[in-house]
């Protein structure tokens, strides 16, 4: 069952490594789901989908969202909601429609709902090993 949803690490020479997951995205949880590719992005708060891609789905924009890119431009996206799997693992996630410069992306809201990590050594995606929050203390 594993296997059907790899995880690679593509390295560009003399670059840094790039982890990109596959992964079945649907409207629904028990919606009809596609395979797609996508770079995991940690940095970005939402993932990002084709516009197009998403429309096929039945997905739709629930509001816009101001999104500040890497060179500090800030672009407004439509953002939905969609269901997302990797491995034994699903979650509702919000999904940026993209247009056709933007990159198809994992953002960190997903990784965060299926209680995902990027491994620091090998890049590759992997099960968070805990969940993390404050404890209050007596005091």
């Amino acid at each position: 069952m594993y296997a059907e949803f790899p995880c690679t690490v593509a390295t560009e020479e003399g670059g840094v490594g790039m982890t990109y997951a596959r992964v079945r995205v649907s409207r629904s949880r028990r919606g009809e789901a596609k395979a797609v590719r996508l770079l995991v992005d940690t940095g970005a708060d939402y993932s990002v989908l084709p516009s197009r891609f998403l429309a096929q789905l039945g997905v739709q924009p629930e509001f816009d969202e101001d999104i500040e890119i890497g060179n500090g431009e800030v672009i407004v996206r439509p953002v939905g909601r969609l269901h997302v799997r990797w491995r034994d693992r699903w979650a509702e996630t919000f999904v940026a429609f993209g247009e056709p410069k933007d990159a198809r992306v994992l953002g960190a809201h997903a990784l965060q709902s299926l209680r995902l990590e990027v491994d620091p050594k090998s890049h590759a995606v992997r099960p968070r090993r805990r969940a993390l929050f404050v404890r209050a203390t007596a005091g």
